[in-house]
Parts: structure tokens; sequence; C-alpha cells
């Protein structure tokens, strides 16, 4: 596992010593690699073998598995680590390395746990809140010491070593401890990929954080991850100052009044959508049919907002003796409500699941209120078997 030591080779030459096939996966085991297999939240290395892609790296046992899309013909092979994801990795994890440091030594914050995503990586810390200010000066701490270029360093430790060492965390393993050195910043057992000084890793940004049952979980980008993040997120500045007019500086205020009076319009809206719903329950309730004394609103709407549908089922069934029956179809689902007045004894949720079968649908509620949604092309099928159904409690009334 020649990764261990330099972490900066892209390209070998290896022979294949066996050549095996597993629940469907094509694994070779090489005599040498670079290739860096998942591992102490650091995702596995890709590139290719003998010209055939590597899609996954695993050690078990002190072997190293490599997981390729088609074998090589040759036995001796040519292999090429993706530089951009391996350089990637070890901007992430050194980066990481650092942020754990600056957050042990000013607040005495253990790191629990960590993983490189796709797009951003993520800390869990043994303190369960930080402001903005603190987050703050962490970054500062953090890249402070980046700029230093501080020289990086690792090597395996017999136990007299390991015992001399200031280590921030207790090594995992008992035996080929590998301990990362950040010179005089932090002493850390690790088995992963880094680079070989802090300048490399470019720049920290801790993106946001929050509090979890475990601690703080912190989402960070290092070095060009970092970059990106910034290049998207300015892209984002420059066209909402395009599409308001507004200087960067003036963005938080400007945008802040908009949604104060969205708010207000929304509420607006919302008042007076209210109010139409009403008069068409109103009108709905005096058309409709009367079984038993009690009035049957049957109606099958199209294309309408699936809150309008529940509210208008509330409003109906608000009046007495009055049961809703209400579908509405949309391009790809039928929504159907059941609704009863509070004076009438019928549990609808005591039919309202074989309703539900008639159209394919799901959902739920209660004796008074269900809703669901299913095939729109068998709605007006599940409302008739609702229609029988109440006819039918109405009729043992």
């Amino acid at each position: 596992m020649l990764f261990y030591e330099d972490s900066y080779i892209k390209e070998f030459k290896a022979k294949i010593l066996e050549k095996r096939e597993e629940k469907g996966k094509k694994i070779l085991i090489l005599d040498r690699t670079y290739f860096y297999p998942e591992g102490g939240g650091q995702p596995h290395d890709t590139g290719v073998i003998g010209g055939k892609k590597v899609v996954g790296v695993y050690e078990k046992d002190g072997i190293v598995y490599h997981v390729v899309e088609e074998f090589p013909q040759e036995d001796e092979v040519f292999c090429e680590i993706d530089w951009e994801r391996r350089f990637d990795h070890m901007q992430q994890h050194t980066g990481q390395h650092l942020l754990s440091a600056v957050l042990f030594k000013k607040y005495g914050a253990d790191t629990e746990s960590f993983s490189i995503g796709q797009v951003s990586s993520h800390i869990t810390v043994t303190r369960d809140v930080f402001t903005e200010e603190e987050i703050e000066e962490v970054e500062r701490d953090v890249n402070n010491l980046i700029y230093k270029n501080i020289a990086v360093k690792s090597y395996f430790v017999d136990k007299k070593l390991l015992s001399e060492l200031p280590l921030r965390k207790k090594p995992q393993v008992t035996e080929n401890i590998r301990v990362v050195e950040i010179e005089g910043i932090d002493y850390s057992p690790c088995g992963g990929t880094h680079v070989k000084s802090t300048g490399e890793i470019g720049i920290l940004k801790v993106k946001k954080w929050e509090r979890t049952t475990k601690g703080a979980r912190l989402e960070f980008v290092c070095g060009f991850r970092a970059l990106k993040d910034y290049q998207r997120k300015n892209h984002l500045v420059n066209y909402l100052m395009q599409v308001l007019s507004e200087k960067e500086e003036m963005l938080k205020e400007h945008l802040q009044k908009i949604l104060e009076e969205y708010k207000e319009a929304k509420r607006e809206i919302d008042i007076l959508k209210e109010k139409l719903l009403k008069e068409e329950a109103e009108s709905l309730i005096k058309k409709s049919e009367v079984y038993g004394g009690i009035r049957i609103v049957y109606k099958l709407f199209e294309g309408r907002d699936v809150e309008d549908i529940k509210m208008m089922g509330k409003l109906i069934s608000a009046e007495n003796k009055t049961v809703a029956i209400l579908g509405n179809k949309r391009r790809d689902v039928g929504d159907i409500v059941i609704a009863r007045s509070l004076d009438v004894d019928i549990a609808v949720n005591g039919f309202f699941k074989e309703v539900l079968g008639t159209f394919e649908g799901k959902g739920g509620g209660n004796v008074q209120f269900c809703q669901g949604g299913g095939s729109p092309s068998r709605l007006e099928l599940a409302m008739d078997k609702a229609l029988r159904f109440v006819i039918e409690e109405i009729n043992k009334m």
C-alpha cells in the first residue's frame, strides 16, 4: 500500500496477482498499489488499471481490492490515478486536521466523526453551539495556519514514540499506527492521504453549522471546492444585483423588504381566497342532494390546488348535517377528500382504505376528515364508492 509512502504518485506499473468476481463485481488484486481504499471518512480513489476504469477500492485484512468495470487482458498493467479527485481529497482531509486542531485548542471540542462528501466535507464535534463570531474566528485561525505553509509529515510509529507524541486523539488500531503531523500544530493517527504543506490546502471555509444529538455538525470546503463555492455564490450575488438593480451591500436589506411585502400580499390573498372558497362551498351546499336528512356534496374539480380542495372540505363540513365527497384531477394525480360535520355519526376512516384501493391511492385521516391521492383515471370510481358507503351508513342511522 504505497500511498502511505507517497500520496503524489499518479502513475505506476503493477502486476495482477488475482482476478475474481464477487456479487457481480470484477475485482483485481495487485502486487503493489497507490490506489487509496475507502476508509476513515475519505472516499476511495478512481482511475484506470490497464485501460479499464476503477470504480471502487477497498481494503480488508491488509489487502487492497480494486473494483473495475472490465478485466484487463494483460497481467502487467499501467495504472493511473484520477489526480483531480485524489488531490481534492488530500486538500479536504488535511484541512479537516487543521480545523479539528483549532477547534480542540480553542474550545476543547473533540472531533467525533469526519466525512468527505461529493460537494462538502463534514465534522461533528463535542460542542453543541457556536456563534457566528466564533466560527469566523476559527476560520481566521485555520487560514492563518494555511498561509504559514507549515510542513505536513506522515510516519509509522512504535509504542515508545507514540507515547511521546502529543496526540489530539487516540489511535483506533493497536499496530501499524501511522501519524500525520502538521509540524508543531497537530499530531493525529490517520491512514489518509495528505498534502505536503498546509499552503496546498489553499483556503478553508465553514459553510454552515448546526446542532445535532451528538454535538455540532460543521460543513466546510477547502481548496478548489472553496473556489467553486465562491464562484457559484458570486454568480448568484451578481444575478441578484442585476435583477434587483441594487448594490451588493444593500441586497440583504432589499430582499428583507421584498419578503415582508410578499408575506403581507400573501396574507391578503389568503383572506380573499378563503372568502371565495366559502362562497363556493355555500353554493355547493345549496345544490347538494339530501339523503336521510343529511346533505351530500359530491363534486369533481379539474386542475385545482389540492390545498383548496382540502379547505373546501373543511368549509362544507363546518355546516350541520353535511358530508363532502370532493375529487380533483391534476395532470398526474387524482385527489380525494371526504369530510363530514360533527353531528353526522359516520366514521370516514372506517371505509376510506377501501376507497383508496379503488384508484391505487395513498392517504389517511380520522373519523371526520380523510384525504388521499391516486390514479386520476380511476378517481370517479373511488368517489362513487365513497358515495355508496356514505349512503349505506346514513341508511343505518
